[in-house]
């Protein structure tokens, strides 16, 4: 089968760590097909890096070896900035058009993939009407959760939702939400996102500790995470202002990279918090293993999320964590280890990280074991091939006809 993925949620030159679930997933979904990802590139963001840097982004750049089964492309991707979220779709699909047209018609995709429901999920269905493909829809959660407040980008997506030949969600949480948006149950399924065991798996504390440069006397809570106010981190750090008051010795270290960091940065100077909160930058996945070895506890107090690869790879290097309770995280949490807190409660959060902080006693083994990546693609592989299955037997003879045509005949339009 050949995979045409779309998706703006992907790493890319500017931007190596983003979507790092999506490219964890591509690269295993390569092992079984031939994959060619499209992930649009902010024109605001290559204009910086051109001011900036004085140099072009590299359009070869690849986020992992190149197999043979995979290839890359980064069209820059134009819109006004801030305004018109609603017409994004329309937007990305200009922007993308002379790469659609010119991949569908040389690549000859089985299907489309794509996620993030809008804009990228407009425009992936959009082009597989447009050429007759298939095609399969992916959210991982904040796009159906928090996109639909708005009146217009709800109709989006639900539009979205209910063209596509099939959805996948990555919990059982999100189904609700896209039942709720009038999608027929039969072509929704839930597939959670796998990890790699061979590198997030249990390891020595102290080592790790001892690696990253952290104390060895104090408790330790590492926290992963966009600094973003979806993901909370004001509300750990309120939470942790409070802890630090009763005399417990612990620091909370913050990994990741976001809007929020300057305003953080200077509450922490304010609560004179520097001993006890300490943002650590966005960290490579060779290193954030350690970073988990490295802590007591993991936290993750999200307003909003589906189920957070954070978690499932806390839980693979045997850490126990605090988490809000919504969307998915309930699913995955073991009650003998876990804790869940209301979101947006920094007190209720304070009281249940010292109480994890005091207890020492974890379970030998967990309800819940996350998949690999290699059985997380298995199941994604088939159904996308029971999507394009159905999606050729709906046809008619003169539809099959019809959509060959299209596409060969784009073919040698561009040929010429």
């Amino acid at each position: 089968m050949k995979i045409l993925f779309l998706s703006n949620v992907f790493p890319n030159p500017l931007h190596p760590g983003k979507g790092t679930f999506n490219r964890s997933m591509i690269e295993s979904l390569s092992q079984l097909h031939r994959v060619h990802v499209i992930t649009p590139v902010s024109w605001i963001d290559e204009a910086s890096h051109v001011i900036k840097n004085r140099k072009r982004m590299d359009r070869k750049w690849m986020p992992f070896e190149n197999t043979g089964q995979l290839s890359m492309e980064y069209p820059r991707f134009y819109y006004p900035p801030k305004i018109l979220h609603q017409h994004y779709g329309q937007f990305l699909s200009w922007s993308l058009h002379q790469s659609l047209q010119r991949t569908i018609s040389s690549f000859q995709p089985d299907i489309i993939l794509s996620y993030w429901l809008h804009p990228d999920g407009e425009v992936a269905v959009k082009a597989a009407r447009e050429h007759g493909i298939p095609v399969v829809v992916m959210t991982g959660g904040s796009d159906v959760l928090l996109l639909t407040q708005n009146r217009n980008r709800k109709r989006a997506i639900q539009n979205v939702l209910q063209q596509a030949d099939g959805v996948i969600t990555v919990s059982k949480d999100i189904v609700n939400a896209v039942l709720n948006l009038q999608v027929h149950p039969e072509k929704i399924h839930t597939v959670y996102r796998g990890v790699d065991w061979e590198l997030f798996s249990p390891g020595d504390q102290r080592t790790a500790r001892e690696r990253l440069g952290l104390p060895l006397d104090r408790k330790i809570i590492v926290s992963v995470g966009r600094l973003e106010p979806v993901k909370g981190h004001s509300v750990l750090l309120n939470a942790c202002e409070k802890i630090s008051k009763v005399g417990t010795q612990f620091t909370c270290y913050v990994l990741g990279n976001g809007s929020l960091e300057s305003a953080l940065l200077q509450k922490i100077e304010q609560k004179g918090l520097r001993k006890f909160f300490q943002l650590k930058g966005s960290q490579q996945q060779h290193r954030l293993v350690d970073w988990y070895r490295a802590a007591d506890i993991i936290a993750l107090p999200s307003l909003s999320e589906g189920i957070p690869n954070v978690l499932l790879e806390s839980i693979s290097c045997g850490k126990p964590f605090v988490a809000s309770r919504v969307g998915g995280i309930p699913e995955i949490a073991d009650p003998d280890c876990d804790r869940l807190v209301t979101a947006d409660n920094s007190s209720e959060l304070a009281v249940v990280l010292s109480e994890m902080m005091e207890s020492t006693a974890l379970p030998e083994s967990r309800d819940f074991k996350p998949v690999s990546w290699h059985e997380s693609s298995l199941q994604i592989s088939q159904i996308l091939s029971d999507c394009s299955t159905r999606y050729t037997a709906g046809l008619t003879g003169l539809q099959k006809t019809r959509s060959s045509y299209q596409r060969k005949d784009k073919k040698t339009k561009q040929q010429i």
